[in-house]
């Protein structure tokens, strides 16, 4: 008896407790998802944004900004997002609202929000108004850069706008299966993982290949924009909730800065230029259109006006439009009429 005794206890001894799978619906790890997925999508939004203009602009194009074309499919996607019952079941069976189901904001916040961008548009407004491209094109007389930034916010709106609303078209005439919220889980943890790698790619990319670096700040820049960005729209519930702080002061943000950048990135002084080493001249390139650009967005600016009053959404986008734009010609239209504009030393 003792024996078979001795055997219980040691066989006891020697079994090992069932492995528990981690909680994947714990509310740290969504916030951890919603920041990776946020961080990789924004990275993924700059760099096809980057890829788009230089696709799109060529000699003999009909429109000589890529940033149309950026804009625009930003605002499909961001319209299709909205429209479509995708996350439907999630936000039901957790009761939560779409910002924080970390797919989502990945998608939306974070690829839409920084394949389009504000302050570019107000960049190139200034660009041809004050016809400081380069070359500099040959206007009748000054007055005529008047009906260029005319031209430029009457084409970006317009085609912002129709790209929303063809999104939500899309999402009517192609309805796609809601979400589980375990397949949801699963898709946005593989992506959080596969992101901390990107990451780390990209660090010894920039480090190790010179011909990356120009990419590598792009997509690390925007990182950062696009998370400065998702942390201003809390802004967007102050009072009554129904003016979107955050995103105007994230957009008036991102063109202070935008314009800093331009002056020391194609600034030139007297006969020399601002900046003329490469590696400075990339990191400055990589704040421009990476960082400035991905803190600043066009998607939700229309989607915020979409879903506003008619006379709200004019003032809204007027205001936005016109604070952003004489920002833009405060500081870097003093700079260049006191002094010049010329291609960056790594251009």
């Amino acid at each position: 008896m003792s024996t078979h005794s001795d055997t219980d206890v040691s066989h006891e001894k020697r079994s090992f407790k069932k492995p528990t799978m981690p909680n994947l619906d714990s509310e740290w790890l969504t916030q951890v998802l919603l920041y990776l997925n946020l961080s990789v999508f924004a990275m993924a939004g700059a760099i096809a944004r980057q890829g788009i203009t230089l696709l799109t602009v060529f000699t003999g194009s009909y429109s000589p900004s890529g940033l149309l074309w950026c804009n625009f499919g930003g605002c499909i996607i961001m319209g299709w997002l909205e429209e479509s019952d995708i996350f439907a079941v999630i936000e039901e069976q957790k009761g939560v609202e779409k910002r924080k189901i970390p797919l989502y904001v990945g998608i939306g916040p974070g690829f839409c929000g920084s394949i389009t961008s504000f302050s570019s548009i107000m960049l190139e407004a200034f660009l041809f108004g004050a016809n400081q491209n380069i070359p500099k094109a040959d206007y009748p007389d000054a007055g005529y850069g008047v009906q260029s930034v005319m031209a430029i916010g009457l084409i970006h709106y317009s085609l912002s706008f129709a790209g929303l609303l063809i999104g939500h078209h899309i999402a009517d005439f192609l309805p796609i299966p809601c979400m589980s919220v375990p397949f949801e889980r699963a898709v946005s943890f593989v992506i959080g993982c596969c992101s901390i790698a990107l990451f780390c790619l990209f660090i010894i990319f920039a480090a190790v290949w010179k011909s990356w670096r120009t990419w590598m700040y792009l997509g690390l820049w925007a990182l950062a924009g696009a998370n400065f960005r998702f942390q201003f729209s809390r802004m967007n519930r102050l009072g009554s909730g129904k003016n979107p702080w955050g995103t105007f002061t994230s957009n008036m943000i991102g063109t202070i800065i935008l314009s800093v950048g331009v002056i020391l990135q194609m600034g030139f002084v007297g006969d020399s230029q601002l900046v003329t080493n490469v590696v400075q001249c990339q990191i400055i390139g990589g704040i421009v259109n990476g960082f400035c650009a991905s803190l600043s967005t066009v998607s939700d600016l229309v989607n915020e006006c979409y879903n506003m009053s008619y006379k709200r959404a004019y003032v809204y986008g007027w205001f936005t439009n016109f604070f952003g734009f004489s920002l833009m010609i405060v500081i870097l239209g003093s700079f260049t009429w006191t002094n010049s504009l010329t291609a960056p030393h790594c251009a």
